[in-house]
């Protein structure tokens, strides 16, 4: 009896430790999913629209934006000028197109760079204010300020860029969140040791259940 007191605590323990793993490994996988997640929103770009998204950091973050639309051939050896203002709980930002960058089949991108009309400060990096979106759940909100004739009235769309990605880390405060791109090879390990497990589980339930079972003769009694 007591062998199986101790294999029962010891396969508990075993357990726990393997669901405390699990639940970290899900944990991690979701706020990575958070923090590498591109947010994109519609807009049309003329004068005065609007367009909002609901944000969510786990650190105070800067605005990393970028503006897509499509390639219809009428392009110029000029960039049209495009102006958006950036509006967030804690920040108020215009945005300015830059240099156009075309990939065949994905139209044309062009980076969203901060502009102020106060001195050294000017650009913010590019990124606006450094705790521009707010630890926790906050909003952006985006309003076209100015767009060129050759862009106005066409539907295109602003990327919110998140703090970190595979290939490269913008924050460095969310190192800890790295590994959890690969949750699912962590996952597939974490299923060998719960199969051995399930398995010497239901072998150690069913030898019991036999045992249990077995009449007890009069000279074990002695």
């Amino acid at each position: 009896m007591k062998g199986t007191t101790v294999i029962r605590i010891t396969l508990w323990v075993f357990w726990s430790l393997w669901g405390i793993a699990c639940v970290v490994l899900a944990l991690g996988a979701i706020a990575n999913h958070l923090a590498s997640r591109t947010q994109t929103l519609p807009l049309l770009l003329s004068p005065g629209a609007t367009a909002e998204v609901t944000v969510y950091r786990f650190i105070d973050d800067q605005l990393r934006l970028r503006l897509r639309y499509a390639d219809d051939g009428t392009a110029t050896a000029i960039d049209p000028e495009v102006r958006l203002r950036a509006e967030t709980p804690t920040d108020q930002t215009d945005f300015r197109a830059e240099t156009r960058s075309r990939v065949p089949g994905t139209g044309i991108t062009r980076a969203l760079e901060s502009v102020e009309s106060a001195g050294f400060a000017a650009s913010y990096f590019g990124y606006g204010r450094g705790d521009a979106l707010p630890h926790g759940r906050s909003w952006l909100r985006l309003t076209v300020l100015e767009v060129d004739p050759v862009l106005a009235g066409r539907t295109a769309s602003v990327e919110l860029l998140p703090p970190m990605d595979v290939l490269k880390l913008t924050d460095l405060d969310y190192l800890w969140l790295w590994p959890f791109f690969f949750w699912k090879v962590a996952a597939l390990f974490l299923l060998i040791p719960g199969a051995v497990l399930a398995v010497f589980t239901s072998t150690l339930r069913r030898w019991h259940h036999q045992a249990s079972k077995q009449p007890t003769s009069a000279g074990d009694t002695d």
